[in-house]
């Protein structure tokens, strides 16, 4: 029998149930905690949201901070949650205005064998339906707790397929595929299967051509004299 896994937007679905993949940690089947929602305004200003869980044996806070300046239009929403009353995540993404995006902190933190994620609900989006798991709320935040991770190993990248790229010069996908290197690479035993996944890529090299929504207006692909830069990313999953 084949097996199968879904893909969602930032999530896989493995015997329906959720599994996050990333060079940090792999997670599966987390607890998840009720939506919590920002408190938006129409108006300029700075809005902050305080609301409290429980998972398991653990009290959670969440402090929810969302600020909006008109002409020109910029922002931020940033969340805070605390375990215990000790910070696990602190994250702030917003906009500065004409276009400049921004980022602070971290969406996830591991610690002690387990790993905390603050996500939407729209990272759950399966886009061949257009439903998201659980029927959760695409504009809500919801704290995942795993208690089963995998840290992938990272390999040593760049040291050469990638080099012979010439500094500068736009490539085509055909020219670029054949230099694909491993990144980073897992064994993992979840529900009884057991599955390597990799995630490969081109270093060294990054995508242009983009419009101002993100979406890829014609496959270009430049050299970069950078090893975090890479282009052309999968992961793939092989099952043992």
């Amino acid at each position: 029998m084949k097996k199968q896994i879904k893909e969602l937007r930032d999530f896989y679905l493995l015997d329906n149930k959720l599994l996050y993949v990333s060079e940090d940690f792999i997670g599966y089947d987390p607890l998840i905690s009720r939506g919590l929602s920002y408190e938006k305004s129409s108006e300029s200003g700075t809005t902050v949201r305080l609301d409290e869980f429980k998972m398991e044996n653990s009290s959670f806070n969440a402090i929810l901070t969302y600020h909006i300046s008109w002409g020109p239009l910029s922002g931020y929403m940033r969340a805070e949650i605390l375990k215990d009353g000790r910070t696990v995540i602190k994250y702030e993404h917003g906009g500065k205005g004409h276009g400049s995006n921004y980022s602070e902190g971290s969406c996830f933190k591991v610690v002690n064998g387990n790993a905390f994620l603050l996500k939407d609900g729209h990272a759950m989006r399966d886009a061949s339906t257009d439903k998201i798991y659980s029927d959760f709320s695409s504009d809500n935040e919801y704290f995942l707790w795993f208690k089963n991770i995998v840290i992938p190993d990272k390999l040593a990248t760049g040291t050469g397929k990638g080099l012979i790229l010439e500094s500068g010069r736009i490539y085509s996908r055909a020219e670029i595929d054949p230099l694909r290197e491993i990144l980073w690479e897992a064994n993992v035993n979840f529900n009884g299967h057991k599955i390597y996944i990799k995630e490969t890529g081109v270093v060294n090299c990054v995508q242009t051509c983009w419009d101002s929504t993100g979406k890829v207006v014609r496959e270009e692909f430049q050299s970069w004299n950078d090893e975090r830069c890479t282009a052309l990313d999968k992961i793939e999953f092989i099952w043992n």
